[in-house]
């Protein structure tokens, strides 16, 4: 998977029009164009889209409060902040390009898309949004390597397996599987503490119901490995009353939600799971 890193004029111009103003000098100067251009500022909010659609390519149908934004010291002195913060986030995706491969290949099985782009705002808006049509992220935050993986690939999944499963009857399922396999494990494989602790509350009986099914989707076919799998993620259960079945570490993620599906009366059901901690996930993930 290619990840293009990218600081575009116009979008860092729309978002300093229409994103939140992080100091009295933004708001004031956004209050300054909204009066004199009031109908200009009103006609570009449609913009967004577009711009990240064309890109560089993209001219806009009246370009007079561009300019003005473009021109003005303020936008001069935010794009050189938003440049720094392009170094920051390509050297992370450039130190992590393999690692997300083995991701992808190893844990999410799922066709991705061959180009990703990172359109990098202001580090202080706290932007993280993704817009599914163009496999692109709009980043505008701080945060650290975990995060910035996370959002992606979490993004990009979620996508993805939407577009197969938009039925709401595989809306809990789905959550759970995304949950299973970036929050938790992709989280565990990055090092971060715990990660099978993590997630909504309100999916943890469906994972933990999941869990020895994932576990074998992940892999283990070996009950004493799953024994010390289980004590290392905090996830106790009766390994004794499943049948291991090795034909679900051939799925993808997309196949392995098919089979919980079709066999949720049993997975849902059983009632031999004994504990699984979970701690609020943070609003961005969700």
């Amino acid at each position: 998977m290619n990840i293009e890193v990218v600081v575009n004029d116009y979008l860092l111009a729309w978002y300093l029009l229409y994103g939140a103003s992080i100091s009295k000098e933004i708001d004031k100067f956004k209050k300054t164009l909204y009066t004199k251009y009031r109908k200009e500022y009103n006609l570009c909010y449609k913009d967004r889209n577009e711009i990240i659609k064309y890109g560089k390519d993209f001219i806009p149908d009246n370009d007079i409060i561009y300019n003005a934004v473009l021109e003005s010291s303020l936008y001069k002195s935010l794009k050189k902040e938003a440049l720094r913060h392009r170094t920051h986030i390509e050297k992370i995706m450039n130190q992590s390009s393999s690692e997300v491969d083995d991701y992808v290949n190893g844990i999410l099985k799922f066709p991705f898309p061959k180009t990703v782009y990172f359109y990098i705002v202001h580090p202080r808006l706290e932007v993280t949004e993704y817009v599914k049509d163009y496999y692109t992220l709009i980043w505008g935050s701080e945060k650290d390597k975990y995060d910035v993986l996370t959002v992606m690939l979490l993004s990009i999944t979620k996508s993805l397996l939407y577009q197969e499963h938009n039925d709401s009857i595989y809306n809990e399922l789905l959550k759970a599987v995304l949950e299973l396999s970036i929050v938790n494990e992709i989280g565990d494989r990055m090092g971060n503490k715990n990660a099978y602790v993590l997630g909504d509350p309100n999916l943890s009986l469906i994972k933990m119901q999941l869990y020895p099914y994932w576990l074998m989707y992940l892999g283990y076919t070996d009950k004493e490995d799953i024994l010390n799998r289980m004590i290392k993620d905090r996830v106790a259960f009766d390994i004794t009353k499943y049948e291991i079945d090795k034909s679900l570490k051939k799925f993808s993620l997309n196949k392995f939600l098919e089979y919980c599906y079709d066999n949720r009366n049993e997975i849902l059901n059983l009632q031999n799971i004994k504990v699984i901690q979970d701690v609020p996930l943070e609003d961005e993930y969700l």
